[in-house]
């Protein structure tokens, strides 16, 4: 197994705690949270800062992809159904293998195109509870809605960072440390309330996101994605939320595993793996007839 691979698999595990860690700070401002968390995540490369000289171009998509993913994300969990909200962000691995042909060599077959159709068809599931009438709210819509863009835009963060092979892994830090700071400017410009209802025990999950699925995770995923096949990867991270799902099941009560969502985790897997079936199908008779 590559260092790619081994990579992609440690953050896939950092990642499924991502979703039940979140839920107990959710009643802390999205933006503070964004902002604490991606200064914790910063910490690990602060000492290579003079590494961090590459094009503004490449600063502002980071930071856009970055800051723009973590503070929707967090948002919609306020607004939303936590499953369901869970599952329509995990759209970005799919996003991620349609969208590679657009930011490299990678072409797509067959197979990807109807596995883009499996995958919105397992999140329409998830949105209609098996339903066919969309009883959403205003709020719960919005909270959809914001999954949705955090997942292209962490698809187009992770796909344009994997065009500069010569950029430091520890430029992830700086691109934690802007994203950060500009989610706490925000928080404070735009701040209704005066004060935080702190717990206890909120500090060490801001921690426990900073130095873990949103910490050592980043670098792990950006060495991942800009050394190995950015497909391949994207359909391998749909193990996440296989295990962020049970997770949740398993920490909070009033989140059930139903039958829907397992269905729907179906769809978006078997969406995410047909392409890479398809594509290794027509190479065999290529292999077969130069060897």
């Amino acid at each position: 197994m590559n260092k790619a691979l081994i990579s992609a698999y440690l953050t896939i595990l950092m990642w499924a705690s991502l979703a039940t860690l979140m839920l107990s700070v959710s009643h802390l401002p999205s933006l503070l949270l964004v902002g604490l968390v991606l200064l914790v995540a910063s910490l690990p490369g602060l000492g290579y800062w003079r590494q961090w000289r590459f094009p503004i171009k490449v600063w502002v998509s980071a930071v856009v992809g970055m800051f723009g993913y973590h503070y929707l994300l967090f948002d919609a969990f306020t607004r939303a159904p936590a499953m369901s909200v869970n599952m329509i962000q995990y759209l970005w691995p799919l996003f991620i293998v349609l969208g590679a042909p657009l930011f490299g060599s990678a072409r797509l077959n067959f197979g990807h195109i109807v596995g883009a159709a499996l995958g919105f068809a397992g999140v329409l599931l998830t949105m209609t509870q098996g339903e066919l009438a969309f009883g959403f709210s205003e709020q719960a819509a919005l909270g959809y809605a914001q999954a949705f863009v955090a997942a292209l835009l962490w698809a187009f963060y992770t796909l344009s960072n994997r065009r500069y092979q010569q950029m430091p892994l520890s430029a992830v830090a700086g691109f934690c440390l802007v994203s950060g700071a500009l989610a706490l400017v925000a928080y404070f410009v735009s701040a209704t309330e005066s004060v935080v209802q702190w717990q206890y025990a909120d500090m060490g999950s801001i921690l426990l996101l900073g130095l873990g699925p949103m910490g050592l995770s980043f670098y792990t995923w950006d060495y991942a994605i800009r050394h190995g096949d950015p497909r391949q990867i994207g359909a391998l991270t749909y193990l996440t939320p296989l295990l962020s799902v049970a997770m949740l099941a398993l920490v909070y009560s009033d989140v059930e595993l139903k039958l829907v969502h397992l269905l729907s985790l179906i769809l978006v897997i078997g969406g995410a793996s047909l392409g890479q079936v398809v594509e290794r199908r027509r190479l065999k008779p290529k292999i077969l007839a130069n060897s």
